[in-house]
This record gives C-alpha cells, structure tokens and sequence, in this order.
C-alpha cells in the first residue's frame, strides 16, 4: 500500500476540526458554568453528538488525506 503524506490544507483542516470538538468536550465536562447554551433534545445533549461527529471528520479527512492524493 502507498503512502502520501497529506497536504497542508488537510492537516489545517483536521487541527481545526479537532481543536474545537476539544473546545467543547472540556466544556461539557470540566467547566462548572458552561459556556455553551443549553441544546438537548429530551434527555439527549446535542453537544455530545456534535463532539462525537467533530471526532469521527476528523479522523475521516485526516484517512482520506492520507489515502488519497492531491486533496
């Protein structure tokens, strides 16, 4: 299997996307008064589910950088 080291542009990408589902995860979790408003739907907090998809892009376009060349 080839290996392409991913561009600039993607590793930018996927720093960014990153750093702000970390934003919000210490947020959720370490900060007593958050500065997030409050977003659920029921009992479901939807910052968890943007954390959690924040995550899963991030691993994505990091991969697709990696497997695939000139993105």
């Amino acid at each position: 299997m080839g290996w392409t080291p991913p561009t600039k542009f993607i590793v930018i990408l996927t720093l960014i996307t990153m750093v702000f589902g970390i934003f919000i995860l210490v947020d959720l979790w370490f900060l007593s008064p958050s500065m997030l408003p409050a977003f659920s739907i029921g009992a479901i907090n939807v910052w968890e589910i943007i954390v959690l998809v924040l995550f899963f892009l991030t691993w994505f376009l990091f991969f697709l950088g990696v497997k695939l060349k000139g993105i």
